[in-house]
């Protein structure tokens, strides 16, 4: 038997290696938009589009104020021609304005505070009559208080140095003194207008109550009338500063 082999060859065929993943991943996208392009054209367009855009947030905290005193009324006690007496009010007062509050006060009538009948005592002592200056750093209407010489009903906002009393804030030392009790305290009498005068300026946030202490100091010439001296109203306001 004769095998011919011419009849018989082998083809070797080359096989292309199967497409890397990270190769494949891109172009299948860019088909897909291709794709995408082709068949819905400019929608696709306004679909793909992103845009951005913020905001910014404003809030306002309303200003509160709460304002009470101590107590609705105060006795002096007796008095002798040459040796003053005194008594206090503490005004507490609360409030969340950012820049303080301020505290006046005023007189209901121009006559003068204490009377008993037509007879009356004298508000101005060392002859002072409480306006207030525009600034704190304005010298007052205000004076030392010589036992013996001055004479009348007069008053000042305590600044809580030198040991004062109370947890004051804001009350001018050019107005007031530089000591509550001593020789450096400053008097004034409270004012014949019946316009509030400012006497102190909380001008900052304490974020809780304060306390502020008014001191009245009274004596008398020798010669004045004797009997019970009352008062006309003595009014404080506090307000928010701007």
């Amino acid at each position: 038997m004769n095998i011919n082999f011419k009849k018989f060859y082998f083809r070797v065929k080359k096989i292309k290696p199967a497409p890397d993943k990270n190769e494949f991943f891109p172009i299948f996208l860019m088909s897909l938009a291709l794709f995408l392009m082709v068949s819905f054209g400019p929608q696709l367009v306004d679909f793909v589009k992103a845009a951005t855009s913020g905001v910014s947030l404003t809030a306002t905290v309303g200003s509160t104020l709460t304002f009470t005193m101590d107590a609705a009324a105060k006795a002096l006690g007796t008095v002798t021609s040459g040796t003053p007496v005194q008594a206090t009010s503490t005004l507490f007062i609360t409030t969340n304005n950012g820049t303080g509050s301020n505290t006046t006060i005023n007189r209901a009538s121009t006559t003068a505070t204490l009377f008993t009948g037509a007879v009356t005592i004298p508000d101005t002592p060392s002859g002072n009559n409480w306006t207030a200056p525009a600034a704190t750093t304005t010298a007052g209407p205000s004076a030392a208080w010589t036992t013996g010489t001055t004479v009348g009903l007069g008053f000042r906002a305590m600044t809580g140095i030198a040991g004062g009393a109370s947890t004051t804030c804001g009350q001018s030392t050019t107005w007031w003194g530089t000591d509550d009790g001593g020789a450096n305290a400053k008097w004034s009498g409270i004012s014949t207008s019946t316009a509030a005068q400012q006497i102190a300026n909380c001008n900052s946030f304490f974020g809780g109550g304060q306390g502020q202490t008014v001191i009245y100091k009274l004596d008398v010439a020798s010669n004045q009338a004797g009997g019970s001296y009352q008062s006309s109203p003595i009014t404080f306001t506090v307000v928010v500063n701007p």
